[in-house]
């Protein structure tokens, strides 16, 4: 019978028993990923190594540059065309519609 394949489920867990038991070396957690037991870690903003040597080397914590302002269509050209792309303002937003709101407010 050790030969066969197993017939039920209480074999199969058996074999799967007997096949992890043992100490094996590849499932262990590898030594540099090791932590005492009351070790405590907090998650902080990751950042590629390079922005945080160069902003250490340069001394700049935190300054950005401020946005430009968007100048309004109709200053830089009267009565231009609304983007085809943009959304209806005047259109029920998904929520709206996941809810089952249909635009009646006379209830």
């Amino acid at each position: 019978m050790p030969n066969e394949p197993s017939t039920n489920a209480g074999e199969q867990a058996y074999e799967r028993y007997n096949l992890l038991k043992g100490y094996r070396p590849e499932n262990d957690i590898p030594g540099d990923d090791l932590l005492p037991h009351d070790t405590r870690i907090t998650q902080s903003l990751s950042e590629p190594s390079g922005e945080s040597e160069a902003r250490g080397a340069t001394g700049a914590e935190d300054t950005m540059e401020p946005l430009p302002d968007v100048p309004d269509a109709d200053a830089i050209q009267k009565d231009s065309p609304v983007d085809p792309s943009a959304p209806d303002p005047d259109a029920m937003h998904g929520t709206d519609l996941l809810n089952g709101y249909d635009g009646d407010d006379s209830e």
